[in-house]
């Protein structure tokens, strides 16, 4: 599990700007909704329903995601929940966009261009959480990697290490090492002699000199 503290504090700041710009997105929806509401077209009413309830959910999911401990699996599901819900919704509408008619009372040109201009924005914004998300998921899975890496070497040192020692199973009298070959059989006296003498060599071959051509 990722325990860097610069990467917990740089996700709750993530989650912090999200949250933030979410916030001030369903606060403009809402200002749009209420004065232009009437005058927009109809087929854009569920599809503007459905940005402020997405935005609604990412802001309880992250300060869920914030409170509860941190675990690589619930920030990658939930954060997979959200991109599809906010990539889905920003993609019917800029499907549906260039067929988006407004329904003014009197239509004139400025009216049209306000109309047209106001569905432009609400097009470039629906894309900005999506795309913080997207950064998010990046350095989520940028961090996960590297903490894999650092992790499997410590294992491999870790499974090397126990070869080394000797094991001694009681009821055969058996001491065996990692080599297959080398068994000893006997009681237990002769296995002490025979390890005090391995430790003997050993001792022997660490404390001996090296060849006159390394003077």
């Amino acid at each position: 599990m990722i325990s860097s503290p610069l990467f917990l504090k740089a996700r709750a700041i993530a989650f912090s700007i999200i949250m933030l710009t979410s916030l001030l997105w369903i606060v403009l929806l809402s200002v749009y909704v209420f004065l232009e509401w009437d005058n927009s077209d109809a087929t854009e009413h569920p599809i503007i329903a459905v940005m402020l309830l997405a935005d609604t959910l990412t802001i309880i999911m992250l300060l869920v995601l914030l409170i509860l401990p941190f675990r690589e699996w619930l920030d990658a599901a939930r954060l997979l929940l959200l991109m599809l819900a906010h990539t889905g919704v920003a993609g019917v509408f800029s499907f549906w966009n260039p067929k988006f008619r407004c329904q003014w009372p009197i239509s004139t040109p400025d009216s049209v261009g306000v109309c047209r201009l106001l569905n432009l924005y609400i097009l470039v914004a629906s894309w900005v959480i999506p795309v913080l998300l997207i950064i998010y998921a990046s350095g989520l899975a940028i961090a996960i990697v590297r903490s894999r890496r650092n992790t499997f070497p410590a294992m491999d040192r870790e499974s090397i290490l126990p070869i080394m020692r000797p094991r001694f199973d009681g009821n055969s009298r058996v001491l065996s090492y990692s080599h297959p070959t080398e068994k000893v059989h006997g009681s237990p006296e002769e296995q002490r002699k025979h390890i005090s003498s391995l430790s003997g060599r050993t001792s022997s071959s660490l404390t001996k000199l090296p060849p006159a051509f390394f003077m």
